[in-house]
């Protein structure tokens, strides 16, 4: 049977745009609810959508393109961080980031090295200069009369337990965290006040739009540059903190090289501009 030479160009030509539109979009490949694949193994939506609620992060519909973006590249480090902890620890269990993380990275020992804690302490020496400051305790009433009343009891020589103790059953009484004060970190109407008051000395009641205050001051310090001694526990919490993220990331370079994962960009509401390969940039390519 023969068949007509127009025909069969127009059938050629139909199968060849049929091929084109299955294999040169890849949206038609990746089902609707898959924000990205890892090693071909399907990621759903709805995954990305449980880490947005886990994190904390409300009105996720409002955000930019570019938060949004960032969000799903650390949702999608924490599922390598989770492959790479199964892989090389065989901690099949483990579904969440953080705790792979921490049992990938290794214990960060106790002591620190003195030199280093010395050297960060030299280069960042006006993070360590510190203003005049104050260490204050503190009582807040509603009720004026207990107030008064408290505040003689505490300058005639009573201790703070022996206050806190005493004004415990009055619902109107409250008792302050303690802590350190600068001028500037107080209300500039007992910034006077306080800083005048010497080692020890209970303030007159003070009044504020929420209640009546009563102060003393337990210690003066003075404006100057704080001794290692003193900050050393910070910077070495602060060293190990750094320790642990350049290891972290170190690790998620490493997963990401390791594992293949692709996002597919047409499946997510927003424009997608984080680091990861996605389906659009292969089409453009």
């Amino acid at each position: 049977m023969k068949v007509d030479a127009r025909k069969s160009r127009c059938l050629v030509q139909g199968m060849t745009a049929l091929v084109l539109l299955v294999f040169g979009c890849n949206r038609m490949v990746a089902p609707a609810d898959r924000v990205a694949e890892m090693n071909g193994e399907p990621i759903p939506y709805a995954d990305f959508e449980d880490f947005l609620v886990r994190n904390s992060v409300d009105g996720a519909g409002v955000l930019g393109s570019d938060v949004l973006s960032s969000l799903l590249d650390q949702f999608l480090d924490e599922r390598l961080l989770c492959r790479l902890a199964e892989d090389r620890l065989g901690l099949t269990q483990i579904t969440d980031g953080r705790t792979a993380a921490a049992a990938l990275i290794p214990q960060v020992p106790g002591a620190l090295d003195h030199l280093a804690l010395a050297a960060f302490y030299r280069e960042n020496r006006a993070r360590f200069d510190l203003p005049e400051r104050i260490l204050l305790r503190q009582l807040l009433f509603t009720d004026r009369e207990i107030a008064e009343k408290t505040r003689s009891q505490w300058a005639a020589g009573a201790s703070y337990q022996e206050i806190i103790d005493d004004v415990a059953p009055y619902p109107t009484a409250h008792a302050g965290e303690e802590g350190e004060f600068t001028r500037a970190s107080l209300p500039p109407a007992f910034a006077d006040v306080l800083f005048d008051l010497d080692d020890g000395g209970v303030s007159e009641v003070l009044e504020a739009d929420y209640g009546f205050h009563v102060f003393q001051v337990v210690r003066h310090f003075p404006a100057g540059l704080a001794p290692l001694s003193e900050v050393a526990e910070e910077i070495g919490a602060e060293l190990a903190s750094r320790q642990q993220q350049e290891h972290l990331g170190r690790l998620v370079g490493e997963a990401r090289e390791r594992y293949n994962v692709r996002v597919f960009e047409r499946n997510v509401p927003f424009n997608y501009e984080g680091e990861y390969d996605s389906n659009l940039n292969n089409e453009n390519r």
